[in-house]
């Protein structure tokens, strides 16, 4: 590495030139006296030296810079690696500062490569890749890049079942095979456990990206070995084109977002970016703030459908429903919040809302003469698997003074079959209390009867798709039938749901259904209806007897 000399004194080049020679250095010494003659060097590594007067010509250079003193300093002189002193200058003094100074700078190099560096698979990690981009956007046309923005699909499941270091060799075979899809001048970055990033240049073919993409999703789609096991793995790619004017951090969540569309598309496959689907994100975000703020201005009310035995005709149960009572957008069933409070975990605050709303009307129903009601609640997974849950349910019960008995939780196959040795655990942890279980949507999932019968449920609710079909598809009606004698076979009462005709009422009746649940009985209907409808409905059962 050259000596670049920066110095508005004949005497400093004399002095640094005595003393490399009198220490036989073969260093070279290039001396400039102005900005025209020095920026020839700017793509060279050098040293500078540089007196005070002529610092700020230095500081034009990304090269360490050594200050040429008169005096020594009374602190270290800010923008320099070290310095020489004038009547303090020798071959042996030069020589030590140098080696220092190369030691330092091979030291911060190595630093940097390290912060820049995954340490695993040795490409460059999130940091680096910024910087890479930032520079490959400056120096690039904007139509030249697309940026690949992928994601694993599953890994996680690879670290539970063989554990993180066949996992750590997992990511080694998939760098292996995304370096051997790409080309001289495209990037490769780790961004995370199992994310990476891929900078193509497409300045020679602007379609060139679409087919990396196949390849790289065909590549990874094939089969690993770990462990010996053989495992399946695919990816999700987002791919984001640059544009005019646009930074790193806009074009990286580009591609982000693209990727995650591809993901919702059951994976394996790639996605570009769409400006509609950007939208669609920045509304969940603001739809998810809007919830927020409904939880905490009392936007949200429950409404409750009841549910009749079809043996006393009475009403045994109510079934709570959560509506948002939107200001701009009227009343919102929860078709419209619920799947984005899934996806954000708002679903836990709100669930706990729902349970402690729910528990208030019981007791205000129980006071009111409606003392044999069963409040049915849905129950999240995601609550499911809340550490706070049976604390905080033993807190509301206690509060309201409510026998757990009338309580009800109502879960999915879906969930019940997700993770079942935790399901069990928290169930019959609940089901001490009293709480009892039925299966929601019963024969829209996939129930195992092995888990139907060693989990404490009392109740399946047939689904309102099998009902609504049951007068015009004999299909439909066997299936139902069968679904009673199953549930029969397991000592397990049935509801049925979305009861809007007699006949189907009567079907029911002849099937052997205990309760129903629909339009023909009542719609949901807000606290102070339903109350009414209480009274109406236990005068009308007083007159009857």
């Amino acid at each position: 590495m050259p000596l670049l000399l920066l110095a508005d004194r004949p005497e400093w080049a004399e002095r640094l030139r005595a003393c490399l020679q009198g220490s036989h250095s073969k260093e070279r010494l290039i001396i400039v006296a102005d900005w025209d003659t020095a920026s020839a060097y700017l793509e060279t590594p050098c040293l500078l030296l540089a007196t005070p007067e002529c610092q700020a010509l230095a500081e034009r250079f990304p090269w360490p810079l050594i200050l040429l003193l008169d005096d020594e300093p009374t602190q270290m002189p800010e923008g320099a690696v070290d310095w020489l002193v004038g009547d303090q200058l020798s071959a042996e003094v030069l020589r030590r500062c140098l080696r220092y100074v190369r030691e330092r700078c091979n030291l911060q190099g190595t630093l940097q490569r390290l912060a820049e560096q995954d340490p695993h698979t040795g490409i460059v990690n999130r940091q680096g890749f910024q910087a890479l981009l930032f520079d490959a956007l400056a120096e690039h046309q904007e139509q030249d890049l697309v940026l690949g923005y992928l994601d694993l699909d599953n890994f996680r499941h690879v670290n539970d079942a063989l554990g993180h270091q066949a996992g750590d060799r997992l990511i080694l075979q998939v760098v292996a095979r995304l370096k051997a899809q790409l080309e001289v001048g495209d990037m490769l970055a780790r961004l995370g456990g199992d994310e990476f990033a891929l900078l193509l240049d497409t300045r020679d073919d602007p379609e060139r990206a679409v087919a990396v993409a196949d390849r790289i999703v065909e590549a990874l789609a094939e089969p690993y070995w770990v462990e010996g096991e053989s495992l399946m793995l695919g990816c999700s790619v987002g791919l984001a084109r640059a544009s005019e004017g646009i930074d790193a951090d806009p074009l990286l969540w580009h591609a982000q977002i693209a990727m995650r569309q591809a993901k919702a598309a059951q994976g394996c496959t790639w996605c570009f970016y769409d400006e509609q689907v950007s939208r669609s994100a920045r509304s969940l975000a603001d739809q998810e703030g809007e919830l927020r703020r409904a939880l905490r201005r009392g936007e949200l009310e429950l409404h409750y459908q009841p549910r009749l035995c079809l043996e006393s005709g009475r009403i045994v149960g109510l079934e709570a429903l959560v509506r948002w009572l939107h200001p701009e957008r009227g009343l919102l069933g929860p078709d419209a919040f619920i799947p984005m409070a899934e996806e954000s975990g708002l679903i836990v605050p709100l669930g706990y809302w729902v349970i402690a709303r729910a528990l208030r009307d019981l007791q205000s129903l129980h006071e009111g003469g409606a003392d044999s009601l069963h409040m049915a609640i849905n129950l999240s997974f995601r609550q499911f698997q809340d550490s706070q849950l049976l604390p905080t349910l033993n807190r509301l019960i206690e509060e309201r003074g409510i026998d757990p008995h009338w309580l009800e939780f109502e879960l999915t196959e879906t969930a019940v079959m997700r993770r079942s040795e935790q399901v069990q655990s928290a169930m019959h942890a609940l089901g001490e209390l009293g709480v009892r279980f039925s299966l929601d949507d019963f024969g829209t999932g996939f129930s195992s009867f092995v888990h139907l019968s060693s989990l404490p449920i009392t109740l399946l609710k047939i689904d309102k798709s099998f009902v609504a079909g049951m007068a015009v598809r004999p299909g439909k009606s066997q299936l139902v039938q069968a679904m009673v004698g199953l549930a029969h076979n397991l000592d397990l009462d049935v509801v049925a749901e979305g009861v809007e005709t007699t006949e189907q009422l009567e079907l029911l009746r002849q099937f052997g259904a205990q309760q129903v649940q629909g339009y023909l009985v009542s719609q949901p209907l807000p606290l102070a209806e339903l109350l009414h409808f209480m009274s109406a409905e236990r005068l009308a059962a007083g007159l009857a007897h």
